[in-house]
């Protein structure tokens, strides 16, 4: 259990040390944290410190992997801005000595059709088919006081196919501390996500080394009571500014949920709320990409039925993804 607790602290200092400003703007593979489960999309990804058997919570915080048995789920993502995206996952218990967890294997495609392909002054050279996938591994153990989650990722992307042209790679990781409490009210996590780097460029000979989108996150959920939940995230992004998310959770019966969500840069919402008692406050129209999401849940038996529906800005369209996971 000492080599176990002493591999945790080298994967936190390593991970944590990456975090930084090299490369500012230059990061790569940020598709795949788009990748997310309709709940965790339905609460604006806030749900990174409540316990679920849902398995795009994993993707948020490796440490709320959970359950009992085998596991499997899939969703899918459509909308103006995507043709197709989806997950597919496994999960089962495992062993290591005496450290018992549990483990999930997650499996993620970005398919977005046959682009058009332009030269230097606009004209067609034929078509491509970009394509970006990426295989995960997760691992979650409890320890004393937190229960600890890890996940491995190599991430494969084609984005052409004209000469010189090739595919790029690179290997993540995500980190994930969650308190035991031992109340169902609240509870805390800290979380690092996507640390990591390309290890292949896009093109013949061409610079390597990018760092990829990487961020740090603190997160809580209050539960008003047995039916209505509250859900807060802080998220620092390698190269953006700090984001506020904030979402809901309200039970009708034991197996009918309705959600809701929103993020924001924190210096906007700040100028939000200043603007509300200063009307020389500029306000501002846009900040994440997504302007709201809501979503449903219908729990039978083992199996869960998921939906959200996501608004996008300055009338973009919209995005719909529907998921489908139970337990055998």
């Amino acid at each position: 259990m000492r080599i176990f607790t002493l591999l945790v602290f080298l994967f936190f200092v390593s991970s944590y040390a990456y975090f930084g400003k090299k490369n500012e703007a230059q990061e790569v593979f940020g598709w795949a944290m788009l990748l997310q489960s309709p709940r965790t999309v339905a609460f604006e990804g806030a749900g990174s410190a409540l316990q679920t058997q849902d398995f795009g919570a994993v993707l948020m915080n490796p440490a709320l992997l959970q359950g009992d048995g085998l596991g499997a789920g899939i969703s899918g993502q459509s909308g103006d801005l995507a043709d197709w995206q989806g997950i597919a996952v496994f999960s089962h218990p495992f062993s290591i000595g005496e450290a018992e967890g549990r483990m999930q294997h997650t499996y993620g495609v970005v398919d977005n059709g046959k682009v058009e392909n332009l030269g230097e002054e606009a004209e067609p050279m034929g078509t491509s088919h970009p394509i970006a996938q990426y295989y995960a591994i997760t691992a979650a153990f409890p320890l004393k006081h937190f229960k600890f989650g890890i996940t491995g990722r190599y991430l494969w992307q084609r984005l052409s196919e004209i000469d010189n042209a090739q595919v790029g790679m690179g290997l993540a990781m995500d980190w994930g501390f969650l308190w035991n409490s031992g109340s169902a009210r609240y509870g805390f996590a800290f979380m690092g996500r996507h640390l990591g780097q390309q290890i292949r460029p896009f093109v013949k000979g061409g610079v390597n080394g990018y760092a990829l989108a990487s961020e740090l996150a603190l997160s809580t959920f209050w539960r008003l009571d047995q039916n209505f939940v509250w859900l807060f995230e802080c998220s620092a992004p390698r190269y953006s500014p700090a984001v506020g998310k904030l979402g809901l959770e309200y039970r009708f019966s034991e197996s009918l949920f309705a959600r809701a969500g929103v993020q924001k840069d924190l210096i906007d919402a700040a100028r939000f709320g200043r603007s509300i008692f200063d009307k020389n406050e500029k306000t501002p129209r846009a900040g994440f990409y997504r302007l709201f999401s809501a979503g449903a849940g219908y729990r039978f038996g083992d199996f869960a039925l998921d939906y959200s529906y996501s608004m996008l800005i300055e009338g973009q369209g919209n995005e719909h993804r529907v998921g489908l996971s139970g337990a055998f």
